[in-house]
């Protein structure tokens, strides 16, 4: 997945800082966030009402209710369907906290942590679901699907094995364990699996694909074609069997016959949007056989076919960002807003570009028409370095507080407290620091830039212990002799005066 820096440190411009060196974080591109599986109760159901409708609504009931357990539920529900765990996990933890301890809420709030990366408190979310529920397929097979996430594969297969014997008849059942055993490259074990999964439902083809996809792991790509074949004979026009067959001509460096196979998945796609997407995947297996002339013609072909698909004209201002044109990137950006002026990926990709070129004041344009359509703590956290950039801090401290109230995270609450420290508010940078310091002091140890700001802070506040504290530790970081362990040594030797750092005493 691209990624785009973040910009530089949160007080280079600050008076009175050093320069020092960091890592600079990431921000991922916005993405939707899966969904858990159709399942068996209590697992949710679908919501006849899309989400646009239903999320209102339930807000309302809540505010008019703040204790209406069901609409805590089913908002979480749909913040995951909408790809927002962040607010999703605020509902379930609630409703965990307030003792309403079902398998559909851990269920739930599992999904969530799961997809902010929190693999073990989704683990133990299942394994009290499983508890309540030991049969539940989606559960077990959730529960299988992280215990390999964390290599716990025992357990994986210990809860993958019990979703067989109580679900003989479920084609997924079988499924979940071939899953197991191929991430433990179990082949033969694995492709058993699947073809019992398919046996039981031969009109699915996916358990095939999964079989396909463990000869591809053995780089055996004719074996995996010819399970592709099967798969075809029973559902020929089946875009996804279509497009991996195109991508195993392509590994073997067949082109001409990968080509002719996109063509086939194009004809099968019933919307102009899927027949784009393949069209780009097409264009960018010539890019990566290095044919570009046949990769462009292949964009420029599909744009004059579908010139309503604002992601193909996307893809293919990616494609030129990938040739370093970025004139014809941008051209390609602009065009995709031309035809939604709010596309998510468009906006992130031109804010990127502008931030590369060094002009912030666009990138902070396009950030903010993208926190305003699609709100998130990365946009937020985007928007709010931007600020810093620009030096508007009031700006930057209300765009990170906005990033730290979706997702409470170190990151956020520095990028508050640095913008309070150029803001010369002390006091209050000096209590966000505490705090990160106090749950996340790892984080401070990693980020010297930090540690300054927090030591600077309790000095102008007078809390002269806490400062040595904080400027022993970065002393420890700096290589001794430079300017900057001399000027962190001044600080120290500062701290023995009853003067604020930057005034002067005054002679009697």
């Amino acid at each position: 997945m691209k990624r785009i820096l973040l910009a530089g440190s949160l007080i280079a411009a600050a008076c009175g800082c050093l320069a020092f060196t960091t890592t600079p974080a990431t921000a991922a591109k916005p993405a939707a966030t899966p969904t858990a599986s159709p399942t068996p109760l209590p697992m949710p159901t679908a919501s006849p009402e899309p989400p646009s409708v239903a999320i209102p609504r339930l807000e309302a009931r809540l505010k008019a209710n703040p204790n209406d357990r069901d609409a805590m539920l089913g908002l979480a529900q749909q913040f995951l369907v909408i790809g927002h765990p962040e607010a999703a996990v605020g509902l379930t933890q609630h409703l965990l906290q307030i003792g309403t301890k079902t398998a559909q809420v851990y269920y739930l709030d599992a999904s969530a942590q799961g997809s902010l990366n929190n693999v073990n408190a989704a683990i133990s979310d299942l394994e009290a679901a499983s508890n309540l529920e030991p049969t539940n397929l989606s559960v077990l097979a959730s529960l299988a699907s992280l215990y390999v996430k964390a290599n716990r594969f025992p357990d994986a297969e210990r809860v993958a094995n019990r979703a067989v014997t109580f679900n003989k008849t479920d084609p997924q059942a079988y499924s979940t364990l071939g899953s197991v055993y191929a991430a433990e490259q179990k082949w033969d074990d694995a492709r058993k699996e699947f073809e019992q999964a398919y046996q039981i439902d031969p009109k699915d083809v996916s358990p095939l694909m999964q079989e396909a996809q463990t000869w591809v792991a053995q780089n055996t790509i004719p074996n995996a074609l010819t399970v592709i074949d099967r798969a075809l004979a029973v559902d020929p026009k089946n875009v996804q069997v279509l497009l991996f067959r195109a991508d195993l001509f392509a590994k073997r460096n067949d082109i001409a016959a990968s080509a002719s196979a996109f063509d086939d998945a194009a004809a099968a796609a019933t919307s102009d949007g899927d027949k784009a997407s393949v069209m780009v995947r097409k264009a960018l297996m010539y890019a990566a056989a290095r044919q570009t002339s046949q990769a462009e013609a292949t964009f420029d072909s599909a744009i004059q076919k579908y010139p309503a698909v604002a992601s193909l004209h996307v893809a293919y201002g990616e494609y030129f960002m990938g040739q370093h044109d970025q004139r014809r990137a941008e051209q390609q950006f602009q065009a995709a807003l031309g035809v939604d002026k709010n596309d998510v990926n468009a906006l992130f990709d031109l804010a990127q570009l502008k931030e590369s070129q060094g002009r912030i004041s666009d990138a902070v344009t396009y950030l903010k028409q993208l926190a305003a359509v699609a709100p998130s703590a990365q946009t937020f956290g985007l928007l709010g370095q931007g600020y810093i950039q620009l030096h508007d801090y009031n700006h930057a401290k209300d765009a990170c507080s906005h990033s730290f109230a979706i997702d409470r995270t170190p990151d956020s609450l520095a990028c508050i407290a640095g913008s309070d420290f150029s803001l010369k508010n002390y006091k209050e940078a000096a209590q966000i620091f505490g705090i990160i310091d106090a749950q996340a002091r790892p984080y401070m140890d990693h980020n010297p830039q930090m540690l300054y700001m927090m030591g600077y802070s309790y000095a102008h506040n007078n809390d002269k212990t806490k400062a040595l504290d904080a400027y022993k530790r970065l002393l420890k970081m700096l290589k001794p002799g430079t300017s900057q362990y001399k000027q962190i040594q001044t600080q120290i030797a500062s701290l023995n005066t009853t003067a604020k750092p930057g005034k002067k005493t005054k002679r009697t």
